[in-house]
């Protein structure tokens, strides 16, 4: 589904990924492990061209995806949830995720709506709240439903389980494994091999 070649990118002269290669299969839940500063994040902001690449290249089934403006990415069935900033802290749960449907059919838009509050039932408690107010795990969920609203083929998440307490943990990854049975492939950075296997290896 996804072929990264020879990837090299980084930050203005600061090259941080040298020729890095990789594939992800379609239906896979994949987690990209290592220690902070290793380059993973930046793999991510990279194939949503955040970075400067000096080489190599990125395919999502069969397309080139370097070079091509958001929008592009997001039609072609590629999502990304980015550690932080994820969310419009100043509207409300309900005003993101209207944001994330726009552009789609009233009839759609409100099936979807539906289809997202039973995905993720903390959200629809918090309807009326603004995004800024909820606790870090609850706005994980939201930055991940946004996600989730674009019905892409491939998830990019960055680190979803920084900074949260132990319980949202593994809410969050109880979450993306019921997200991968519905048919979106996941590919997820972290720091927390513990958790990752916790949530998603072993059995729940």
């Amino acid at each position: 589904m996804l072929i990264v070649s020879r990837l090299t990118a980084g930050y203005g002269k600061l090259t941080i990924l040298h020729e890095l290669s990789l594939e992800i299969q379609e239906g896979q839940f994949v987690a990209i492990l290592g220690p902070n500063g290793s380059g993973k994040s930046t793999l991510l902001k990279t194939i949503f061209n955040l970075t400067d690449v000096t080489g190599g290249g990125v395919e999502f089934r069969n397309q080139a995806v370097l070079g091509r403006p958001t929008e592009q990415l997001a039609q072609l069935g590629l999502a990304y949830v980015p550690q932080r900033e994820n969310v419009f802290r100043e509207m409300t749960v309900r005003e993101n995720l209207l944001l994330a449907v726009r552009g789609a059919s009233k009839a759609n838009a409100r099936q979807t709506m539906a289809e997202c509050l039973n995905l993720f039932p903390i959200l629809e408690k918090r309807q009326a709240q603004k995004a800024g107010k909820l606790s870090g795990g609850e706005r994980q969920m939201l930055a991940i439903a946004m996600g989730w609203l674009k019905r892409p083929q491939l998830m990019l998440l960055d680190e979803p389980s920084a900074g949260l307490a132990p319980l949202f943990v593994a809410e969050v990854f109880r979450t993306l494994k019921e997200l991968c049975r519905t048919g979106i492939t996941l590919a997820v950075v972290e720091q927390n091999a513990r958790a990752f296997c916790a949530g998603v290896i072993m059995p729940t």
